[in-house]
């Protein structure tokens, strides 16, 4: 995984004919970005770029995927169906009956303990 600076890039204008960009959009999991960069021959770069995020155009710093073109489109297609994957798993019934039974047993092991020691209940008030 190479990290370059947006400065570095300008001074090598010349090296970049040829390469592409894959803008990552700004809510792709951490572990989606890792997998693509893992399986393709890419750059991890940060560019300055322009978002609109609330309505007005401001400069951000903007990761993308620096390769060539048959190699960027591939791993643009791969992004999105890991990200498609990972919604699927995040929206699986399993996951959420799994987190029921964790949020329950630690309701049932916070309610023994005031029970236990009803002196360390404390109020907001």
């Amino acid at each position: 995984m190479v990290l370059m600076d947006s400065s570095e890039e300008k001074e090598g204008a010349e090296d970049l004919k040829g390469l592409y960009d894959l803008a990552i959009p700004l809510s792709m999991p951490v572990s989606v970005i890792r997998e693509v960069v893992e399986n393709f021959d890419l750059d991890l770069l940060r560019r300055p770029g322009k978002m609109d995020m609330t309505g007005e155009v401001m400069d951000r710093e903007i990761l993308v995927l620096r390769g060539d073109l048959e190699t960027v489109r591939a791993a643009e297609k791969y992004m999105f169906e890991a990200l498609d994957r990972k919604l699927s798993e995040w929206s699986s019934p399993e996951r959420s009956e799994k987190y029921k039974k964790y949020y329950e047993e630690q309701v049932r092991a916070r309610m023994k303990e005031l029970k236990e020691n009803p002196d360390d209940i404390t109020s907001d008030e």
